[in-house]
């Protein structure tokens, strides 16, 4: 009687099944292991692609910004109309029409009244009229800005490129570029304070500069608030921290 290979009966029986499990185990495994390297490597490849960017991210350099001076008081919904210079220049005629025809006082009443102080020296920082002419309290249409607000200053009507005349004799206080104003100078003149905007940069006077009538500031340029309209000077002034018509000046040096 022949007896059979004890490894065909072993694969006949169960041992056929238990190979079988060992193999896909086997393969199982070898899967798992290949896997588990390849989400390894790229972790780390990621990793490393992150910390790049941050370095150089934090390496760009910062781009400077210029300080934006508020400009002037602002305002919505004002059911109000602008007026031109012109406008406002009648309506000063007409009430000094009217003035002039009030009785005027008599002689000795008008020595016993003290006298009106003087004007402080003063020229015209450049050649043009008034184009656009203080509000006070009154608030006007900005066409730049495109909203309701005072208008704190005296727009000069002036060429790019044309001189800038300090006013008044004075210290510069400040000197700087501003977002909203372009080139600014500002002169302490005692009594009040002037400040220029509009000018070009760089400016031809520096903090502490002491200024006498006449000296130059710097050139024209833009004022970027006010763009919308033709070149110009706007010019303000202050006295105890409240803005004044610098047109009292002004219009005595037309």
């Amino acid at each position: 009687m022949n007896k059979q290979n004890p490894v065909v009966r072993f694969l006949r029986g169960k041992g056929f099944y238990l190979v079988l499990a060992g193999c896909v185990l086997i393969a199982a495994t070898c899967s798992f292991l290949a896997i588990r390297n390849m989400m390894t490597e790229l972790n780390e490849n990621t990793a490393s692609s992150v910390g790049t960017g941050d370095d150089e991210w934090t390496e760009q350099p910062i781009v400077p910004t210029l300080p934006e001076t508020p400009v002037e008081n602002k305002a919505s919904s004002v059911p109000v109309t602008s007026k031109p210079a012109s406008s406002q220049a009648a309506s000063s005629a007409s009430s000094s029409s009217a003035a002039s025809s009030q009785p005027q006082p008599s002689a000795s009443s008008a020595q016993q009244e003290p006298a009106a102080a003087s004007l402080p020296s003063f020229v015209q920082p450049v050649s043009g009229q008034i184009l656009y002419a203080f509000s006070g309290d009154e608030l006007v249409f900005n066409e730049t800005l495109g909203d309701w607000r005072t208008h704190n200053g005296t727009d000069l009507a002036a060429t790019v490129g044309e001189e800038v005349k300090n006013a008044m004799a004075g210290t510069v206080t400040k000197a700087y570029e501003d977002g909203n104003w372009g080139g600014v100078v500002e002169v302490n003149c005692g009594e009040y304070t002037l400040r220029y905007a509009g000018l070009s940069i760089p400016l031809a006077v520096a903090e502490g500069d002491a200024l006498a009538v006449g000296d130059i500031l710097g050139k024209v340029s833009e004022v970027p608030c006010e763009n919308g309209m033709d070149a110009h000077l706007h010019v303000e002034a202050m006295k105890d921290g409240e803005y004044v018509d610098p047109a009292q000046w002004l219009e005595q040096n037309d």
